[in-house]
């Protein structure tokens, strides 16, 4: 029976009224980002902005950014970010990769209690243990030191629950077949399904980074050298400092720089994380 045309007029209707909202809720999210990248062309920035404030820049030009740049060390917070996070996606790959990989194909005694241990930390607050970790790590002299703000990434169970459910989606005959072929299980891990978790690595990418990128309180506590300062913490100081002289251009200007990275790298690997989701919630 084919539908009547008022019943497809409806369907377009509910269609068009359905953009029509996601739209307007988009708007919502992305105009403080507009009005953050275009303002910080805007030259007259720093003499105040008027109310209500205007999203075009009325005189455009890079005064903001080249003032920016000569007041800030930004390419030293972007190697310090950029390091960081790129050992802290290593640490959350690898071992997240081989412990959820553990957790879902290892046969083990209590491998249940083992997972339930691992979630349960999940609801522990970072703020109840940050004074306690802080502590450990100036007794053992890891205060202003890269290794200092890496090695929290070892600690990942999040990523650990992702690696684990996606892998659950994967056959168990694979690891079978490998290991009567003679593999041993980090052969099995690296050779088999390691390539086959190219999604849930892309998505734990994502997530690394952005909360490398965007960590305030561990690099507030752990670094008190300029030449150390990430890019969250070297904004956080330079607003502290400036703010009081409404040099709101170069504010806008040093945040449009310091995410922009971040944008860049989710609007290549974004795709993935709906794929990775998907999968993680799929029981093989």
């Amino acid at each position: 029976m084919q539908p009547s045309g008022s019943y497809k007029r409806q369907q377009r209707t509910m269609e068009w009224i359905s953009w029509i909202i996601l739209g307007l809720i988009a708007l919502v999210f992305i105009y403080p980002f507009l009005f953050m990248v275009l303002k910080s062309f805007d030259e007259t920035a720093n003499f105040g902005l008027k109310f209500p404030p205007t999203l075009l820049p009325v005189r455009t030009g890079l005064r903001n950014y080249i003032s920016s740049l000569q007041m800030l060390e930004i390419g030293r917070f972007y190697f310090n970010t950029i390091y960081v996070s790129v050992w802290a996606c290593i640490l959350h790959l690898g071992l997240g990769g081989m412990a959820g990989y553990a957790l879902s194909k290892g046969i083990f005694r209590n491998k249940h209690f083992w997972l339930l241990f691992i979630l349960s930390t999940m609801m522990i607050p970072n703020e109840a243990i940050v004074l306690t970790r802080f502590l450990i790590f100036k007794d053992f002299g890891l205060v202003n030191t890269y290794l200092g703000l890496i090695l929290p990434s070892l600690a990942y169970p999040f990523g650990i629950f992702l690696c684990k459910q996606y892998f659950d989606g994967i056959p168990g005959f694979l690891r079978e077949a490998a290991k009567i072929d003679g593999a041993n299980e980090f052969e099995i891990f690296y050779k088999i399904y390691l390539p086959l978790a190219g999604p849930i690595m892309a998505t734990l990418t994502i997530l690394t980074v952005m909360s490398q990128w965007n960590s305030l309180m561990w690099p507030l506590l752990m670094l008190t050298k300029p030449d150390m300062y990430t890019i969250s913490l070297g904004i956080a100081v330079y607003a502290e400092n400036e703010m009081k002289q409404a040099v709101i251009g170069n504010s806008l200007a040093i945040s449009t720089m310091a995410v922009l990275p971040v944008v860049i790298i989710y609007l290549f690997l974004q795709k993935y994380i709906i794929q990775s989701i998907a999968s993680s919630g799929a029981k093989g």
